[in-house]
């Protein structure tokens, strides 16, 4: 009898000892896991699928002579949006609290979306400018014989959907900058690592 009696106390104090890591392992299952969740920081962890690098250049074109203004790279998997970023802050940090001015940024920033052969581009363009009177601005009408306005910020939405060929560069115009010079946006899909 005190033999039985002690392989029931065992076999319920191991229950009990078990019951914790039964119950941490159903609960850790139960999460489902995102396919691109991991990150080592700076490149995005692929899962599966094919592997891509997006290279996005701005550049502006003076007296024909291609100039590039940002430019920014980053791994895309075929599953999930990647994000990418060139952008420099000019000028002095804004108070604390405040939102930082577009007119201070030059760069681009943006995200990229892949489904099957097709890319959605989502950028945002910040050009340099020469700056200008915001007075002047708001009170001088075209043709009124005063200096032209000039902005003192360009922020530039641009959003693209496109049949993308790996390794070819798609341009994509953005507008003139404050000088009337054309800019543009170019994108290159290419293959990435392999997994």
């Amino acid at each position: 009898m005190k033999h039985r009696l002690l392989v029931v106390a065992s076999c319920l104090l191991l229950a009990v000892l078990a019951l914790p890591l039964v119950s941490a392992g159903a609960q850790a299952a139960s999460s489902p896991r995102s396919p691109y969740s991991a990150s080592d920081g700076e490149s995005t962890l692929c899962v599966s699928g094919p592997v891509y690098i997006i290279d996005v250049h701005v550049v502006v074109t003076i007296n024909g002579v291609d100039r590039t203004i940002s430019s920014a790279s980053s791994e895309v998997c075929s599953v999930n949006p990647a994000n990418f970023s060139d952008v420099v802050v000019q000028g002095p940090p804004p108070q604390a609290g405040a939102p930082l001015e577009v007119s201070k940024k030059v760069g681009v920033e943006g995200t990229i979306r892949l489904n099957g052969r097709t890319a959605v581009l989502e950028t945002n363009v910040y050009l340099p400018t020469k700056g200008g009177n915001p007075a002047q601005c708001a009170n001088g009408q075209p043709g009124d014989g005063g200096a032209p306005c000039k902005s003192t910020s360009l922020g530039v939405n641009l959003a693209k959907t496109w049949i993308f060929s790996r390794n070819t560069w798609r341009d994509f115009y953005v507008g003139p900058d404050d000088n009337g010079d054309p800019v543009k946006v170019l994108v290159r899909l290419s293959d990435g690592p392999i997994n």
